[in-house]
């Protein structure tokens, strides 16, 4: 992951369970979110997603009937102090603005910057 420097809003780094999907397509993709803000959201896929792509990005609990192989960002103790991590969005509509290839994985991934546009929920 590439650390910039200068952020605008806080963030919390903490490795979160999520799905996307595009905006008209149903299909659920796996993703590992490495930080999020109240305002967006940084995550590693498998796929690439072209800058300016909806998405919409669904976090999940510790009731919710998911095994993606690690677990969600808030059943891994107790409630952070970081305001930033208390701004995760259940389900959120986000455009795509930043994709890059990462370089030290052993299979293909891409990091993905998304900027939230409107919350579902």
């Amino acid at each position: 992951m590439i650390e910039r420097k200068k952020r605008q809003h806080p963030r919390c780094v903490k490795d979160t369970a999520v799905t996307y999907h595009f905006f008209n397509h149903p299909t659920q993709n796996e993703a590992i979110a490495r930080n999020y803000s109240r305002f967006g959201m940084y995550f590693e896929a498998q796929q690439s997603l072209a800058p300016g792509t909806i998405v919409v990005i669904r976090s999940y609990g510790c009731n919710d009937p998911i095994d993606l192989g690690f677990a969600p960002a808030y059943c891994s103790g107790g409630r952070e102090a970081l305001e930033a991590c208390q701004e995760l969005k259940t389900q959120v509509f986000g455009e795509v603005k930043r994709c890059e290839m990462l370089e030290a994985t052993t299979e293909q991934r891409f990091g993905i910057a998304v900027r939230y546009i409107g919350p579902a929920t």
